[in-house]
């Protein structure tokens, strides 16, 4: 992570107010602004004017800005985009969500929200006439409206394009991720190709897709199928595209879901398609010719809409996975955000723990399988706050995540709510890398705060905090509300109350001193110590510490009184 002094946020003061968006909307609204675009990217809406200019962007290479924040809180305003991908684009300084079911919105800030519109929301049936005509062989009634999931947006160099990668789904697992391009990042975007393909169930079918393209072997499409169907449990469903450069600048794309678990493909940097010289050997729970490389879940496990962010910094990659169903009210909730990390953008990814995200067996427990970054989980400052949280969020996942030009990372989902509905909205809470080189979450979203990079004095952080272990729990039954304990932080360096150990802060060979570890029963938890925003009504200043545990466990807690 790309540390800041004190200088840089004397200096972000000053231009503080050019960056912050604000919005209209005070905390708590669930209405809605929408912006339009027409097909040369220009957008106008009723909050502010945005430049129409926004057909390039660039990376940059050279280091990163002062701070974007100053501290100062910001307004929100709730938007409800399921599987949200983040992009930000440079050229206006706008980040950009794209999700499911055609829901696109769009912020200055990460706090405020407006969707927008985009020329394929009246275009999509003749865009996707392709993969609609594949999908629709799942079923005799089929409907591509209800069936393009998550879209991940990036802008590439060498194309010149915005690039959109679509996941079309279909019944039985008749499923493509295809291309679109686009000259704007709102623009009129435009069908290039199929990238992957799932669901054949004979040399026929197959021949419609590119698997002969591939694998020149008639006879490896065996195991592909089962019993006349797609082999679920070793193939993936070709949805949730996660599309990133790697260290060297090459372009990839994960992607994959229930059952056969998470893939990655090399792409071609010039065309955004599959790069068809690079080849993959067969082995299993390793590599798949046209599949690739394997490198989480399998044998009928959860997890889906993987997401892989390369930290040049911290030298991972850090792969995102979704567990369990994405429901609140049912017996397929318990969603869940699970981390894991590699050296190589092509595996092993592994765990706080050591594990490794590939599932090899189908008696595998999967509570054993990746650090768990938040449960449902309710804080008292949440209650009477007017929002959907005000008794507690449940279901958080599909995430993306980014290093923002400042150098400070975010994670930002979608999440629902313990209202016994399945409403949902998008969040964005920012992380921070402990000294193990795993990235925390903050216990609350972000609204403007600036972690103290020389730490907090002994008198701010003593004293009793609502206390919530995440656990490890990976049931797709009925997942309730976790419990919510009271624990003491004692100038002593002591923990008492519903749990006991140690803690104590520190200053890391860094020079950062918000770093704190936490010895609880046989386990060490590594984090920090943050005061920020909470989500209450009047949104105090709170302190608050966020960990990960050795033992893939994550913990927080919320600061009540001194």
């Amino acid at each position: 992570m790309k540390h800041h002094f004190l200088i840089l946020k004397l200096m972000s003061l000053l231009i503080a107010a050019a960056l912050l968006f604000v919005g209209c909307a005070g905390t708590g609204s669930e209405n809605e602004t929408t912006a339009t675009a027409d097909e040369s990217g220009s957008e106008s809406e009723a909050v502010t004017t945005v430049s129409a200019d926004e057909t390039t962007a660039s990376s940059d290479d050279t280091g990163y800005d002062a701070l974007k924040y100053s501290g100062e809180l910001l307004s929100t305003q709730r938007v409800s985009v399921h599987d949200p991908s983040i992009v930000y684009n440079t050229e206006n300084g706008r980040y950009y969500v794209f999700g499911s079911h055609r829901a696109w919105a769009m912020s200055k800030n990460l706090a405020s929200w407006v969707t927008f519109s985009l020329a394929l929301d009246s275009t999509y049936e003749d865009v996707l006439a392709e993969a609609a005509a594949w999908a629709s062989n799942g079923s005799s009634s089929y409907d591509v409206s209800g069936n393009m999931w998550a879209p991940d947006v990036i802008y590439n160099e060498a194309m010149g394009k915005w690039c959109m990668y679509m996941s079309v789904n279909g019944d039985n697992y008749y499923s493509s991720i295809v291309l679109l391009t686009a000259d704007s990042i709102n623009g009129k975007y435009e069908y290039v190709g199929a990238i992957v393909y799932s669901g054949f169930t004979n040399k026929s079918e197959a021949s419609e897709t590119d698997f002969y393209d591939v694998v020149e072997s008639k006879s490896e499409i065996t195991r592909y199928i089962s019993n006349g169907s797609w082999n679920s449990s070793y193939g993936p469903n070709a949805i949730d595209p996660c599309v990133f450069y790697d260290e060297n600048g090459d372009l990839w794309m994960s992607y994959g879901s229930w059952f056969g678990g998470i893939f990655l493909l090399k792409l071609d940097n010039e065309t955004g398609l599959r790069d068809y010289t690079y080849t993959y050997e067969y082995e299993m729970s390793v590599s798949d010719p046209y599949l690739g490389y394997h490198i989480s879940g399998g044998y009928g496990a959860s997890g889906e809409g993987s997401y892989i962010v390369w930290d040049k910094d911290a030298g991972y990659y850090y792969l995102y996975v979704s567990y369990c169903g994405l429901d609140a009210t049912d017996s397929f909730s318990g969603y869940h955000i699970r981390l894991f990390r590699s050296e190589t953008v092509n595996g092993p990814y592994y765990d706080s723990a050591g594990n490794t995200a590939v599932v090899t067996s189908s008696t595998e427990s999967q509570t054993r399988k990746g650090i768990k970054l938040f449960g449902n989980y309710y804080f008292s400052s949440l209650k009477g706050n007017g929002e959907n949280s005000r008794s507690g969020y449940m279901s958080g996942g599909h995430n993306s995540a980014f290093i923002d030009s400042d150098g400070q990372h975010y994670l930002v989902y979608h999440t629902r709510f313990n209202l016994g509905n399945e409403w949902h909205e998008l969040r964005v809470h920012q992380q921070f890398m402990n000294e193990d080189g795993w990235p925390v979450t903050a216990v609350y979203e972000f609204l403007g705060s600036v972690i103290s990079e020389d730490g907090y004095d002994t008198d701010e952080i003593v004293g009793t905090y609502e206390y919530v272990n995440h656990g490890t729990s990976a049931t797709t039954a009925y997942t309730d509300i976790l419990e919510t304990l009271t624990v003491t932080l004692n100038a002593d360096g002591t923990i008492t109350g519903d749990v006991e150990g140690t803690w104590d802060e520190h200053t890391g060979d860094d020079g950062l001193g918000y770093y704190c570890t936490f010895v609880i029963g046989s386990h060490t938890y590594k984090g920090v110590f943050f005061k920020q925003y909470d989500e209450s009504k009047n949104n105090v200043e709170t302190m608050t510490f966020t960990l990960i545990g050795d033992n893939d466990t994550a913990i927080w807690g919320s600061k009540v009184s001194d």
